[in-house]
């Protein structure tokens, strides 16, 4: 692309998602931001794979800040709704998110939740909170028996 329609391009789009990962003990961070759509959720899930098996199937956390993170369309929302359900295959037990008070953010967390679309026994090993500060969310963790 040129400059000019480059420009133009982020000036319709100015948050594209973005995200990153880190493995800390036996937790995964998860940082989001931007906007995200089906490219973004594909990449995630890409990413994840490799990283969540290196915990050889031992329980895990996640600690998934969104309060940068801007929104999703339902298609992206199904496909990371799969990537969770992938890592509570692979050993995922708790997932703490931190949000902000957007209620729209929130419903929009609520629809990647496995338990939406299944009833699969595994599911039942595995927690979801949410918190607004990240530290209150590491306090669960940790109360929980994960140490980052």
């Amino acid at each position: 692309l040129s400059t000019t329609n480059q420009q133009a391009k982020n000036m319709l789009f100015p948050n594209l998602g973005q995200y990153s990962l880190t493995v800390s003990n036996n937790i995964l961070e998860i940082y989001a931001t931007g906007a995200w759509d089906v490219g973004m959720a594909n990449m995630l899930n890409d990413e994840m794979a490799p990283i969540v098996r290196q915990f050889e199937q031992h329980n895990w956390a996640a600690i998934v800040d969104c309060r940068r993170w801007v929104m999703s369309t339902p298609e992206c929302q199904g496909i990371v709704r799969e990537g969770i359900f992938d890592n509570i295959r692979n050993g995922l037990r708790r997932a703490a998110y931190v949000v902000d008070t957007n209620h729209i953010k929130y419903a929009q967390l609520e629809r990647t939740h496995p338990q939406m679309k299944s009833d699969d026994p595994i599911l039942t090993a595995y927690e979801r909170e949410y918190f607004t500060n990240y530290l209150d969310a590491i306090k669960w963790l940790r109360e929980e028996g994960y140490q980052p």
